[in-house]
């Protein structure tokens, strides 16, 4: 709980220190005293958006400081828009700050109480008025199956992602490895290919030609070669020369004839079929490298050579992958089918403590003056699970002919009203140390007025009660009083207790704090 709050140079407050009992703590002082400064000083620990409107005029800061049980909070503000929060004099984050002062503090005024009725807070409430089982061992077995369903659903998009990605990127896989087997790429092959081709070319061309030449000298099926027309000039020759002369020429002339002739020289010159087969294989693997190259575009050996690696590695994976997807969506579909079931079973238990939420918050609301009113709560199926089920919870309220969210039907008053309800009928786990309401009496009066006065003080025996109010029939009712006046342009704060109080009661009821009338009610009231 709050024990004492100081406030410098917020709203009319020039300096004040503030001091709070447990129970019902009453702050009241006519309209203008700067009762509002207070609950803003408090919003403002509470993470409240800052700036030169909340401080005292001619200041160059303001500060809000909270001394709780265990710990001290206090925020600064500036008027350059600038702030900066303490915890235990140690500075420290404004959001860590007003994560501790949200979860001890609960402001329910005209500018903070729409946050608390939220659709996640609405649900909140009412999951708070499950049975003890629902809410420990049903919800332990929902939020154990639901993260398994949750990472078996994240796995298998993840999954079906990465195959969808592999087949799309790979789609043309088939020819790009009935590529490679053609052009077993490795490092500098174009270049290797292009010399062998380069080779093989310059070889058929010259074997042709040596071909050509042996078929010169021999002649073909129906032509003489030039050795046939040498042996016939030969001939003619023979008529003037000498049997000596004649024998040494035909020997010449047998002898290199039979040469050319000769199988083996036919062989050495090789085998123009088996070059142009090799030559037409190193144009294909060429080929198809090359091509190979340009679907991947990939110029470099090396990166290809990994590329292709690359693809045999996803491709294998996409197929060892489907065994395993089959098996993931088998599971999740488990999961989700077992978290759905435990999700029904949490739903029917909420629509039950509905029931009982809804017809206990009438009941206190008919004591607020609020019969005409009807609160009721629907529970809307979700498309799809969530960590708190499958369910999504609307406060709602019925004003005659009108019904609609509850922000959209309640006044100021009414809305606090409505939560000063739903406090009392919740347990008392759901209630913060500190609860601040602002004016929650708004257009009462007499019995009603008393009624919600008896409500309060029944709320500040589970709680710390810090109440802004103007009926004086629930100040009364106040374990602390204080008393904020006007002084000469300042807000200025007391405690008040004997006299005083009774002058402030009587203030109140008549606007006197000297009729005797009004004192000697005032005294009645203070009695109880």
């Amino acid at each position: 709980m709050i024990e004492s709050l100081r406030i410098k140079n917020i709203g009319g407050i020039r300096e004040s220190e503030l001091h709070f009992t447990h129970g019902l703590n009453v702050i009241t002082g006519e309209s203008g005293a700067g009762k509002s400064s207070v609950v803003r000083a408090l919003e403002l620990l509470t993470g409240s958006r800052g700036g030169l409107k909340f401080i005292r005029a001619g200041e160059e800061r303001g500060i809000v400081e909270a001394r709780f049980t265990d710990k001290t909070i206090m925020r600064e503000i500036l008027n350059t828009g600038r702030s900066r929060a303490k915890i235990d004099g140690i500075n420290t984050g404004l959001n860590e700050c007003a994560a501790i002062v949200n979860s001890l503090v609960r402001i329910q005024s005209q500018f903070a109480q729409i946050e608390l009725l939220d659709p996640e807070r609405q649900l909140a409430m009412l999951d708070s008025c499950l049975p003890v089982k629902v809410r420990t061992e049903v919800f332990d077995s929902f939020h154990a199956i639901y993260e398994k369903a949750r990472i078996s659903s994240r796995e298998l998009r993840a999954m079906k992602k990465r195959r969808s990605e592999i087949e799309k990127k790979y789609a043309n896989a088939k020819e790009i490895f009935s590529l490679v087997k053609t052009a077993r790429p490795e490092p500098g092959l174009e270049m290797k290919l292009e010399n062998q081709l380069a080779d093989l070319t310059h070889k058929i061309s010259m074997r042709e030609r040596a071909h050509e030449s042996l078929d010169a000298l021999t002649g073909g099926m129906s032509e003489q070669g030039l050795l046939e027309n040498v042996r016939s000039c030969f001939e003619e020759l023979y008529t003037f020369m000498n049997d000596d002369s004649i024998h040494e020429c035909e020997t010449a002339i047998e002898t290199l004839y039979d040469s050319v002739k000769d199988k083996r020289l036919v062989a050495e010159l090789g085998d123009s079929e088996h070059d142009m087969k090799t030559r037409e294989d190193t144009e294909m693997r060429l080929g198809a490298l090359r091509k190979l190259k340009r679907m991947c575009n990939i110029p470099d050996e090396n990166e290809l050579l990994n590329y292709c690696d690359e693809i045999y590695t996803s491709l294998e994976w996409l197929e060892s992958s489907y065994k395993d997807l089959e098996e993931l969506s088998v599971r999740s579909l488990d999961e989700r089918k077992k978290a759905n079931a435990i999700a029904i079973e949490i739903r029917h238990a909420r629509n039950e403590s509905a029931q009982r939420l809804t017809q206990r918050v009438n009941e206190i609301l008919s004591e607020l003056a609020m019969e005409n009113i009807t609160f009721g709560i629907k529970l809307e199926g979700l498309q799809k699970l969530g960590v708190n089920g499958a369910d999504e919870a609307e406060f709602f309220l019925q004003d005659g002919s009108r019904v609609g969210r509850v922000e959209k039907i309640a006044s100021g008053g009414e809305l606090s009203r409505l939560l000063l309800a739903l406090q009392l009928s919740l347990p008392d786990e759901w209630l913060p140390p500190t609860i601040v309401f602002d004016e929650v009496e708004a257009g009462l009066g007499g019995k009603a007025a008393v009624l919600s006065g008896m409500q309060l003080k029944k709320l500040s025996r589970k709680c710390q009660v810090i109440l802004v109010t103007h009926e004086a029939s629930i100040a009364a009712l106040g374990d602390s009083h204080i008393l904020i006046q006007r002084l000469e342009g300042e807000s200025v704060m007391k405690e008040i207790d004997g006299e005083e109080r009774v002058k402030e009661i009587a203030r109140m009821l008549s606007g006197s704090p000297d009729m005797s009338e009004a004192r000697e009610h005032a005294k009645i009231l203070l009695k109880g």
